[in-house]
């Protein structure tokens, strides 16, 4: 269970990384760096390997107080984040609300 919540973890991570306006200037600086770094974290499938790791070793800290627990608790949701987006991408076709043609225009006599 622990490696499909770490998965997932690292799943939105690097989505978030790879493709949200938030990170936008972050990721337009560092894919600049002419270094592993910069091409580490350029490269989806680089950049995944260090964040399932992270995530791994973040869901085991658990019992570690607090600090522990919190960072436990972060990964978790951004898997159920991920979960979420996964669901929504399958059953989209099934769960989408019709659409009604509401003319608001006043109509002329």
């Amino acid at each position: 269970m622990i490696i499909i919540v770490a998965a997932l973890a690292a799943w939105q991570i690097v989505e978030i990384w790879r493709h949200s306006k938030l990170m936008a200037p972050l990721r337009s600086r560092t894919e600049m760096w002419d270094n592993w770094l910069g091409e580490l974290l350029s490269c989806p499938f680089c950049l995944s390997v260090w964040v399932s790791l992270f995530c791994l070793l973040g869901l085991e800290l658990t019992d570690y107080g607090l600090a522990g627990y919190t960072l436990s608790l972060m990964i978790t949701a951004l898997a159920i984040s991920r979960l979420a987006n996964l669901c929504n991408d399958v059953f989209k076709r099934f769960c989408l609300t019709p659409k009604i043609n509401v003319n608001f225009e006043e109509k002329e006599n």
